[in-house]
């Protein structure tokens, strides 16, 4: 029997290289002659760069940059053994860097991000990926441009402080300062979601609320937008209002495609072709994905998404795990997956999952191995 193991990282907790490692432990302990394929996932979001690193080789870096409120932090990016490289905007720009007081995305920006893609321009790299999940910004990605020479202005002239909640003040884009060998660089974004920059499914109305926004602030940012969008459209001849995935990262992805021509790919479907994984979904006899959260969203381009679309064209049944299940998931099991569980044993508190994540992921991963035993036999 071959079992693939293709998970996402449990947010806060465990790796997606441990969490393989851990279902892996689990279900052994019971299915012992099986043979087992590793294969840690991503969706652009947390473990985007481990999971390419572990499929192509290369090294990590450091550098000095700026946090969403403009503190220094020294954050990571990478160059792969191809010569690509690559970047989680969270580890700049992200919401675990900020305490719950601090979650603002009036005033939270992407500058960090723009100063990590100069780190590997200065470097010499011809190509960049910008995995863009995780993020504490709806700034449709200004600061980030900003840290790379572009300029924006209010009516009386003056630069726009950085932070969604100035967006809608913005009167003049000026590119002549951006840096030209950035514009030489092919930036591929690699989203987690498809959401669109505005509207019901957008930036503002779906993911500002986890960033620290109320409704006042979600309608602002909305509105905000809306209108930044529009001055694109008019002063870049650029329309990156709709498309799939520009709303990622609060915007982000937006603005590097007006900004630097970036292309938009969904990151769990790009790095499923880096690590192969069709190769070894086709002739197993059951996949084992998971993350920490399964919820509508995920059918939004999440990894488990990406995992189903491959399972289902050489009809292998996909079993998922995670730590929190909330909420319809009917799409997902349209699309193929056979079944959740959630490795919590009984009513815990968080900081109890998360210390005992690598337990509660291997007692859940044997009782699967049981079941796995029982009604396969005759392939053991």
């Amino acid at each position: 029997m071959k079992i693939v193991i293709c998970p996402d990282s449990f947010k806060g907790s465990f790796s997606a290289k441990e969490v393989a490692k851990a279902i892996r432990k689990g279900i052994k302990s019971v299915l012992t002659d099986a043979q087992y394929s590793i294969l840690p996932m991503a969706d652009g979001g947390e473990g985007t760069t481990d999971a390419l690193l572990n499929a192509i080789g290369g090294k990590k870096y450091k550098a000095l940059v700026s946090d969403p409120l403009g503190r220094k932090i020294c954050a990571e990016y990478a160059i792969l053994s191809d010569g690509t490289g690559v970047i989680e905007m969270a580890s700049a720009s992200g919401l675990p860097l900020l305490k719950p007081e601090e979650r603002n995305p009036l005033l939270t920006s992407t500058y960090g991000t723009g100063q990590l893609i100069l780190e590997l321009i200065k470097k010499k790299v011809k190509s960049v990926l910008i995995g863009v999940g995780g993020s504490a910004t709806v700034d449709g990605g200004m600061g980030m441009a900003k840290a790379l020479g572009v300029k924006f202005y209010s009516r009386s002239k003056k630069e726009l402080r950085e932070g969604g909640g100035f967006l809608g003040k913005l009167v003049k884009i000026d590119t002549s300062g951006i840096n030209v060998d950035v514009l030489r660089t092919d930036i591929t974004v690699l989203c987690d979601v498809t959401n669109p920059l505005t509207g019901k499914y957008g930036a503002a109305k779906v993911f500002a609320p986890q960033k620290g926004a109320d409704i006042k602030m979600v309608e602002l940012l909305e509105k905000n937008l809306r209108h930044y969008a529009q001055v694109i459209r008019e002063q870049l001849k650029k329309d990156v209002e709709n498309i799939p995935g520009s709303g990622a990262a609060g915007g982000l992805a937006a603005g590097l495609v007006a900004f630097l021509n970036a292309k938009i790919k969904e990151g769990s479907k790009f790095i499923a072709e880096k690590i192969e994984l069709e190769k070894h979904i086709k002739d197993a006899d059951i996949v084992i994905t998971g993350e920490g959260r399964i919820d509508c969203q995920v059918s939004f381009g999440k990894t488990i998404m990406a995992v189903l679309e491959k399972a289902k064209r050489h009809n292998v049944p996909v079993i998922a795990l995670c730590g929190i299940k909330s909420g319809s998931i009917d799409d997902l099991y349209r699309n193929g997956l056979t079944a959740v569980f959630s490795i919590v044993p009984g009513p815990v508190k968080l900081e109890e999952s998360i210390k005992n994540a690598g337990d509660f992921i291997k007692d859940t991963s044997r009782e699967i191995a049981r079941l796995i035993k029982c009604f396969c036999r005759k392939r053991l």
